[in-house]
């Protein structure tokens, strides 16, 4: 705003000169009036510096002005109004996004114009300024993290997760961000912040003390992105910690004394996988000759269980290897089959002393990864009416190795991260009583996927996928069943579940079809639906009281209606039905979540005799 106040007063300063020059000369015409603002926009939802605009305004031959009007304008309606007379010229106004009946602007793009009466002693004149904005919105999208699951090795964690920030807004530029990560009990462990478009962050597990991700624990990250107008949007995602150890790394055999005299090749290894996550994806194999300084040549063979040979080294005297390392590949390139090997290592010393052939103790190679499948104890989940807990078994086998471990990871119909699990083999069970990582209950009528990886004894992980169907759900209160029903997604500020995107008008249709089934199991309750809805003016107790009576009971009796009639067109009696509404009343998450509220877009169901 300054440089528009600095550059109007130039303006005028240069009017004055030129008015100075010929002191005796009338004006042929009107100087030029101006009104202008700095910035492109505000939001008066912001803190406090951007939730006002001002604009900058110059009056010309100021001395003869009589009125003057300043209007913002949006399309072709005015929704604010400055007025005052020749006697109060001001420099500048300010206004802070409340329209002349005192409600908020609606969100948009603005001009604000300026008219100017000389009372008939000069024309009138007019300006007009640039376009700005009105943002109310604030930023959304999504915090995504990459793999959502660390695995701890060592002291440390065998990887980074990536933490990518995924936002727009409506009508301004997203323009920074800030990630904070806290700890199950709320305390913060690690932040970052970024600006756009650098939206990725990689997190090596250390909190800010220096200490690692514990195991077993969970993490919420918290992203606040701000657009250009000091908007802020929050975005949320979960972070777990593998607790299950990664299968413990096969013990290294350190090569034995041999006898002065003595040929003999020894295996590092009981065993390996070449396809390991964490431990040694190679074999070393200590070599050692009788008498170096003779050998004229020497061959390994490394041997299957069956005699067959699959890979094979070769050499002569000149550069004797104290070692040599097989990464499970046949002398074809590809992996030679799992079994039990040996090293068969054969020396010829030409004249001087008798060729020799020596073995190796057995080792296991292990190329295939675990198989297996899960197990449910009941074939649909309804954690509230018939069982607190479903029981998921993992059934693993290998074909040459032991399991070691499993671990679990149960996502949202969202793909964010819900709850995981993990233990040692041989207990296989992980019982879930349908709670999410920040304990909340599993949504109605979903599936959510499930992905377990199975280790064994030398680190070959193989991963199997299933899903957990999830019933409607009944809460039983005093009233009566509570159905929690399944998320109904409305166009915004309609009842029209109908004309959303193709996707979700499917999936709205599909759920509604099953809250219907389950309604027909009850045929002797009364059902009552009570229809729920967002509030917008959240801020304002004012608008926000006249918000709920005019617009948001309205609405929410409509959407109850609504669902009754989808009730009554899939065969059930509409005499069933008693439907309600309370507006914002009763909200699952406060209405300044922006990301979260539209859970309060809802229609809860009581079954009632």
């Amino acid at each position: 705003m300054r440089n528009t106040i600095l550059f109007l007063l130039s303006v005028a300063a240069a009017s004055v000169l030129v008015l100075a020059g010929c002191q005796t000369a009338k004006p042929a015409s009107a100087q030029q009036s101006m009104i202008e603002t700095e910035a492109g926009g505000f939001s008066p939802k912001a803190a406090q510096g951007h939730n006002t605009i001002d604009f900058g305004l110059l009056f010309g031959n100021k001395e003869l002005v009589s009125s003057w009007q300043v209007q913002v304008m949006g399309g072709n309606a005015a929704v604010k109004t400055f007025k005052g007379d020749g006697k109060s010229l001001p420099g500048t106004l300010t206004w802070d996004g409340t329209t002349d009946s005192n409600t908020p602007a609606a969100e948009g793009t603005y001009t604000a114009s300026l008219a100017v009466d000389y009372g008939g002693k000069l024309p009138k004149a007019s300006a007009v300024s640039k376009d700005f904005v009105v943002d109310l919105t604030p930023p959304s999208g999504t915090l995504m993290i990459d793999p959502s699951t660390f695995t701890l090795a060592g002291q440390g964690v065998s990887a980074p997760v990536t933490m990518t920030v995924e936002a727009t807004s409506t009508l301004a530029k997203v323009q920074d961000w800030s990630v904070n990560v806290f700890d199950s009990n709320g305390k913060l462990f690690q932040s970052f912040s970024g600006k756009f478009p650098d939206n990725k962050v990689a997190w090596d597990g250390k909190g800010m003390s220096g200490d690692f991700v514990s195991p077993s624990a969970s993490y919420s990250a918290v992203a606040a992105v701000n657009d250009e107008y000091g908007l802020e949007g929050t975005l949320r995602a979960a972070i777990a910690v593998d607790a299950a150890a990664v299968a413990s790394a096969p013990q290294v055999i350190a090569p034995v004394a041999v006898p002065a005299g003595n040929d003999a090749v020894q295996a590092s290894l009981a065993g390996f996988s070449p396809k390991s996550e964490s431990s040694a994806r190679e074999l070393t194999l200590w070599l050692t000759f009788a008498d170096p300084t003779a050998v004229k040549s020497w061959r390994l063979v490394l041997e299957s269980s069956h005699g067959v040979a699959q890979k094979t080294f070769v050499g002569d005297g000149k550069n004797l290897p104290p070692s040599l390392s097989w990464n499970g590949k046949d002398d074809s390139g590809a992996y030679a089959p799992d079994d039990t090997y040996t090293a068969q290592m054969s020396v010829d010393y030409g004249t001087t002393r008798a060729s020799s052939l020596v073995k190796s103790n057995p080792f296991i190679l292990d190329v295939t990864s675990p198989t297996g499948f899960l197990a449910l104890s009941a074939p649909l989940f309804s954690p509230i009416e018939s069982s607190d807990t479903i029981a998921l078994t993992v059934n693993a086998s290998s074909p040459i190795a032991k399991i070691d471990s499993w671990s679990m990871n149960i996502y949202d119909p969202g793909g964010s991260l819900f709850r995981s699990f993990n233990a040692r083999w041989p207990d296989s069970r992980a019982v879930w009583d349908g709670k999410g990582l920040s304990g909340q209950m599993v949504e109605s009528a979903e599936d959510y996927p499930v992905s377990v990886k199975i280790r064994d004894e030398f680190g070959n992980v193989g991963t199997v996928k299933d899903k957990v169907p999830i019933d409607i759900l009944v809460y039983k209160t005093q009233q009566g069943y509570r159905i929690q029903s399944s998320r109904i997604f409305f166009k915004p500020f309609t009842d029209d579940y109908r004309d959303v995107p193709p996707q979700i008008a499917r999936q709205n249709m599909a759920r509604l079809d099953a809250l219907a089934a389950r309604l027909k199991k009850f045929p002797d309750y009364k059902v009552k639906l009570v229809g729920h809805a967002v509030m917008i003016y959240w801020d304002n107790p004012t608008l926000g009281k006249a918000e709920q009576q005019d617009v948001l009971i309205p609405l929410s009796k409509a959407r109850a209606r609504a669902v009754e009639q989808a009730m009554v067109d899939r065969g059930l009696n509409d005499k069933m039905f008693v439907a309600d509404g309370v507006g914002a009343s009763d909200q699952i998450v406060p209405d300044s979540d922006y990301k979260d509220r539209w859970e309060n877009r809802r229609v809860a169901l009581f079954l009632e005799k």
